[in-house]
């Protein structure tokens, strides 16, 4: 009896400590139908963009940030901006990062810029919010 009773307690108490009250929910992006522009970003020299879709032949075309910023003023609407940033080993490097892009697209006249955290696909849908800006 109290084995049972002792491992219930463990049970509890593990339960208790992995759960952080007060933390937010995951927020998950549901907006790739309204983005007026979205950017696969991995560095200034290399990005994609998949709405509008710019190839190069049959493949997406690899895009420095100017020519990705001439594509963001092309947009006749500039309501909404989502830029899908890769994971970074420093904090302060992705905030830089954040500034940077939220910066340049509202100067070009972008309402809203939405980070998304990367997965390994090119689905937007569904990818965790990391921060909005604009």
């Amino acid at each position: 009896m109290i084995r049972v009773s002792v491992s219930l307690l463990f049970v509890v108490f593990l339960t208790a400590s992995c759960s952080t009250p007060g933390t937010a929910p995951e927020v998950r992006f549901s907006e790739q139908d309204r983005a007026d522009l979205i950017v696969r970003y991995y560095t200034d020299d290399t990005s994609y963009v998949l709405k509008p879709q710019k190839k190069d032949g049959p493949f997406l075309a690899i895009l420095n940030k100017d020519a990705v910023l001439d594509v963001a003023r092309e947009q006749p609407s500039r309501e909404l901006a989502v830029v899908v940033l890769i994971h970074y080993g420093l904090d302060s490097q992705m905030e830089a990062v954040k500034r940077d892009w939220v910066s340049r697209l509202t100067e070009v006249g972008y309402q809203r810029v939405i980070f998304l955290s990367a997965m390994g696909n090119m689905k937007v849908n569904g990818l965790p919010v990391l921060a909005s800006g604009g």
